[in-house]
């Protein structure tokens, strides 16, 4: 601000006007050939001050932006992680992706501009009129008459920014939804020839997406428009009002060259606020859509008086248990059953019966809308999380890996297991045999999803990852369903050593599974209809005797 001011004096000095005495030539004694020198000098020094300051400022800004993303996403992702599995459930996948990176995104943007040129805007623009009001303050007033009136609308475009920026944001989360629907189907979309379809339904997207993006660049565009009209206005009454009090003797053209000055250093900073608020306006879209993860309420959490577990003996009881969807719709109503230690019990039914419901209310996934849950006589509402999953291990149909080696998805049974109870694992699980042929053995990837194994070695391979926690609960849901004749009969012959004193519940559609079950429950509609041996159902000829038929059909 003082250089400016300086070089208007300069120029003043230079074509032979008068300058006052208290001016800064006049201060620092330098007219004439000092005036140069001094000038020059003053000019590569505050260009050298400046921008040491903006690389330093900006590193600074840079690190701590990129510091707080990441404390963010991982805060987000623990929420959602160690938070409630229904709230995993009750959205698309691509909606929690979107959140990751398009949200981040924006937050970036609109942090790294924020941090980087609001406070060095505002302390230009404040020391910039400062510097105007001590060199002519009648002119100054025409300027912040002017400015702040055009920030009415420039504040009002940035809340439709706001809105339409979280809108569109929620319509990313759709479109990656679609793409990873896409790829993971495409078997089936080729197969049923359905490339026309697939090309429809992304294009919908895409262009649903640009659409809602254009409005918010329509809102960001007006911004400068709305900022240059006003600077020229303002450019013009200071030009009228100068040429006026120069030609009245109250002014002189140092002063005017110098406000102008003051006025271009000023005006790209002013405009840079006002396009800076649809900016941050944009990211606090974005910011919404993050928080409304982190606050949201969990609906199932340990009671601050939660009870660890001792020992378990493996009693399992449902007492009364009813449950709903989210949709209202009923999954199971007035289920009750026990399943004593050690006890190897199957659950048949057909689809929708409630049969993977009754593992997710174990698991306390969710809790029940009435009756109770309880091990070893205990209410699983009063128990510790941690340790109520601690004592049981799941092998569901998809198989889950992670995209590791077959080792490491292995060894998340149990982190402190040893290579040779890891092997041990492997073998009992029928799993040993395969992951020996293979180039690298246990140390081979397995891809995204497990994708680069067979289905049937993936459920083996998560097999053994469940026979390497020894829990002394064990629950297999459709875990043989991948696997040929033979590889069954193997595996079932693991897991009925393995099951020995512990408590095992089987979810089977293949009878062939369950009939060696010490007793089978038949639920139907959210109910126990009926129980028994294999042999004793078959003789009672309900519904069990019915499934066994259409089977053997």
């Amino acid at each position: 601000m003082v250089l400016v001011k300086f070089v208007g004096d300069a120029l003043q000095y230079m074509i032979g006007g008068q300058i006052a005495e208290d001016s800064l030539i006049w201060r620092f004694g330098i007219p004439g050939i000092g005036l140069i020198i001094g000038l020059t000098v003053a000019i590569i020094i505050a260009s050298i001050v400046r921008a040491g300051t903006l690389y330093t400022m900006t590193l600074a800004n840079n690190t701590g932006v990129q510091r707080g993303l990441v404390d963010a996403q991982q805060a987000q992702f623990d929420r959602l992680t160690y938070g409630d599995y229904s709230r995993l459930t009750a959205a698309a996948s691509g909606d929690f992706v979107s959140r990751f990176i398009n949200d981040t995104n924006a937050i970036r943007e609109a942090g790294l501009r924020v941090a980087n040129n609001l406070t060095k805007g505002i302390v230009t623009v404040i020391g910039a009129f400062i510097s105007m009001l001590l060199i002519d303050w009648q002119l100054t007033l025409v300027l912040l008459v002017a400015y702040p009136i055009a920030f009415g609308p420039v504040i009002a475009l940035g809340n439709s920014v706001r809105k339409r920026a979280k809108t569109a944001q929620q319509q990313v989360g759709e479109v990656t939804s679609l793409l990873s629907e896409g790829f993971q189907s495409g078997r089936v979309v080729k197969a049923y020839g359905l490339e026309d379809y697939q090309s429809q339904r992304m294009s919908k997207g895409f262009l649903d997406r640009a659409r809602l993006y254009l409005k918010v660049l329509t809102d960001k565009a007006a911004v400068d428009p709305i900022l240059e009209v006003t600077g020229g206005i303002a450019i013009a009454g200071v030009l009228a009002i100068s040429a006026w009090r120069i030609s009245q003797g109250d002014s002189t053209l140092g002063d005017f060259i110098g406000f102008l000055g003051l006025i271009g250093l000023a005006a790209p900073e002013i405009r840079a606020l006002g396009t800076l608020n649809a900016v941050a306006q944009e990211g606090g879209a974005a910011a919404d859509r993050i928080f409304e993860v982190l606050e949201a309420p969990d609906v199932i959490s340990d009671k601050a008086d939660a009870r660890p577990l001792a020992e378990v003996k493996g009693r399992l009881e449902f007492d009364d248990v009813s449950f709903h969807y989210p949709d209202g719709s009923p999954a199971l109503k007035g289920l009750s059953f026990t399943a004593l230690p050690g006890e190897t019990i199957a659950i048949v039914g057909p689809s929708g019966a409630g049969k993977s419901t009754i593992f997710n209310l174990l698991l306390r996934l969710y809790d029940p809308a009435t009756g109770e849950v309880s091990l070893d006589g205990v209410n699983i509402a009063d128990l510790r999380g941690v340790d109520l999953r601690g004592a049981m291990a799941l092998v569901s149909q998809d198989a889950a890996l992670f995209d590791d080696t077959i080792e490491a998805n292995i060894r998340l049974g149990k982190m402190d297991a040893n290579d040779e109870s890891l092997r041990n694992a492997a073998i009992r699980a029928d799993a040993d045999g395969f992951i020996e042929t293979l180039p690298v053995k246990y140390s081979t990837q397995v891809g995204e999803g497990g994708r680069n194994l067979s289905g049937g070695q993936r459920q083996r391979v998560a097999l053994a990852r469940a026979i390497l926690r020894d829990a002394p609960i064990l629950l297999l849901d459709e875990a043989t369903s991948a696997l040929d004749a033979d590889s069954e009969a193997r595996v079932q012959a693991a897991l009925t050593e393995f099951a020995k004193d512990r408590t095992t519940l089987i979810i089977a559609h293949r009878l062939s599974t369950v009939r060696n079950a010490d007793r089978i429950l038949v639920v139907e509609d959210g109910c126990v209809v009926e129980t028994g041996s294999h042999d004793e159902l078959i003789a009672q000829g309900g519904v069990y005797a019915r499934l066994a038929k259409l089977q053997l059909s």
